[in-house]
C-alpha cells in the first residue's frame, strides 16, 4: 500500500514538472519519500488526544488514591506538602498552577514522594524544571545513603497534557539493597512505571469525557 502510494505522489510530481524541467527518478523518490514522512508527521500531531477537554478539572486525590489501591503497602508517602513546602523546597509557587498534590513521608529521612501539578499551560516548562531541579537535589543530598540514592535515581517525572507527574516510589527495598545500587534502581523504577501508568490513563480517560 505504501508503495503504491508512493508511486502515485511519484506519479504526479512527474507529471507536474513537465518535459523541460524533469526531475531525476533518485530526485522524484526523494521527494515521494518526504512527502510520505511529512504527511505520515502531520497527521500523528493532529491526532495527539483530539478529544482532551482542556477545561475540566480532574479531582487529584482520586488520582492519588487510584495509585495507592494499585500499589497497596508499597505506596509509603503519608503527609501533604502545603503550598508555602511545595514553593520552598522544590520552587513551583502559587502562580504555576491550578492544583496541586504533593505527599512525602513524614521522616525527612525517608524519601518516597509523589508530586502531582495541574499547571498553568504558561508554566509547564517552568513546573518540569523546577522538578528537575528537585530530582537533581534529592540525588546529590543522598550520595551516603545508598539505598535513598538508588531510589531517587529510579524517580520519574512525566506530563500529561498540563498534568505534570513526579513520582519517586519504591517502599521497602530491603529485598534487593544486597545485591546492588542498579537492582534498587531497576526496583524502583518498576514500581514508579506502575504509578505512572495508572496516572496517565486515568487523566486522559477524564480529560477525554
Amino acid at each position: 500500500m505504501k508503495k503504491w502510494i508512493a508511486a502515485v505522489i511519484i506519479g504526479g510530481m512527474f507529471l507536474l514538472t513537465g518535459c523541460g524541467d524533469q526531475l531525476s527518478e533518485e530526485d522524484l523518490v526523494n521527494n515521494g519519500q518526504a512527502f510520505e514522512m511529512q504527511k505520515v508527521g502531520d497527521d500523528l500531531e493532529a491526532s495527539n488526544f483530539p478529544m482532551l477537554n482542556k477545561e475540566k478539572f480532574i479531582p487529584l486525590t482520586e488520582l492519588k488514591d487510584d495509585v495507592k489501591e494499585l500499589l497497596g503497602d508499597n505506596y509509603w508517602p503519608e503527609v501533604d506538602l502545603t503550598k508555602e513546602e511545595l514553593a520552598r523546597r522544590i520552587g513551583i509557587t502559587e502562580d504555576m498552577y491550578v492544583d496541586f498534590l504533593a505527599e512525602k513521608q513524614v521522616l525527612d529521612a525517608h524519601i518516597d514522594t509523589m508530586i502531582i501539578i495541574q499547571a498553568k499551560e504558561a508554566y509547564v516548562g517552568a513546573v518540569e524544571q523546577a522538578l528537575e531541579d528537585y530530582r537533581a537535589a534529592i540525588i546529590e543530598e543522598n550520595r551516603d545513603h545508598p539505598q535513598n540514592l538508588g531510589k531517587a535515581k529510579a524517580s520519574r517525572m512525566e506530563t500529561i497534557d498540563n498534568y505534570v507527574c513526579f513520582v519517586q516510589l519504591g517502599a521497602d527495598t530491603t529485598v534487593v539493597a544486597d545485591q546492588g545500587e542498579e537492582e534498587i534502581i531497576a526496583y524502583c523504577q518498576e514500581e514508579n512505571e506502575r504509578a505512572l501508568y495508572i496516572l496517565e490513563q486515568d487523566i486522559l480517560e477524564q480529560l477525554r469525557d
